[in-house]
């Protein structure tokens, strides 16, 4: 009978504590210490400052980065596996109630960025909007990364490269260029990261539809990989 992994949640909570957990507390503040020495400078009828979110875009990235590196993979290449599995738990659900564990860290943290912004930026900066795109961030990237550690230990290098290369195609369209041949066919495949930077509304409709379907497809491609793939060829390369 497969033990169920909440038991392990407390530990699990404690181990993101005291790694990931420090490193986005090191990246807060410095979002924070930004906000408070930047002068308020608001544009266009929403009232608010592009700078601040320009940073608050940048932290939410590195919390989703921090939150998921090396999940997997850190786990294999150490060999902890061998003990987190000794009792009959399900390495997929514990993995999976691991990575929702550092989505509701991602938010937690960027519900305390995002408020240190509104007092410089004012009501105008909806926490929301901020917070509801950061949740389809994390699904987005924390779900590549997710998937990326259950086959190598390069996992958020490699997830800082597709956040690169999705930046860069994407200024190359707004200025008229990489709109078809490859790079067009690169842009299309990979996340729709540009649906959800925190300075624009939530997508809708076939963009909403889009953007969960490939972050969910993208948690269950990692789920499927840790289930079939077996164990024992655990040191990701």
């Amino acid at each position: 009978m497969i033990t169920p992994p909440l038991r392990y949640l407390r530990w699990m909570a404690w181990d993101l504590a005291r790694g990931p957990g420090l490193g986005m507390a090191a990246v807060g503040v410095l979002a924070i210490v930004l906000f408070s020495s930047l002068t308020v400078v608001t544009s266009g009828t929403g009232g608010e400052a592009p700078i601040f979110l320009a940073i608050l875009d940048f932290t939410v990235t590195a919390f989703a980065l921090l939150a998921t590196a090396g999940m997997v993979s850190a786990d294999f290449t150490l060999g902890y596996y061998r003990t987190l599995f000794a009792r009959p738990v399900s390495p997929p659900l514990y993995y999976l109630q691991r990575w929702l564990l550092g989505g509701a860290a991602v938010l937690v943290a960027t519900s305390v960025v995002g408020l240190a912004a509104a007092r410089r930026v004012g009501p105008d900066l909806q926490m929301a909007r901020i917070l509801a795109q950061a949740a389809l961030y994390y699904l987005l990237l924390g779900g590549l990364v997710f998937l990326l550690s259950t086959v190598s230990r390069r996992d958020w290098l490699i997830g800082v490269l597709v956040v690169a290369a999705h930046g860069g195609l994407g200024l190359a369209r707004s200025l008229g260029a990489a709109a078809t041949g490859a790079a067009a066919v690169l842009y299309a495949v990979l996340p729709p990261l540009g649906l959800v930077d925190v300075a624009d509304p939530v997508p809708t409709g076939g963009a909403l539809v889009h953007v969960v379907g490939y972050g969910l497809a993208l948690v269950g491609a990692a789920l499927a990989v840790i289930r079939l793939r077996p164990l024992a060829r655990g040191a990701r390369e």
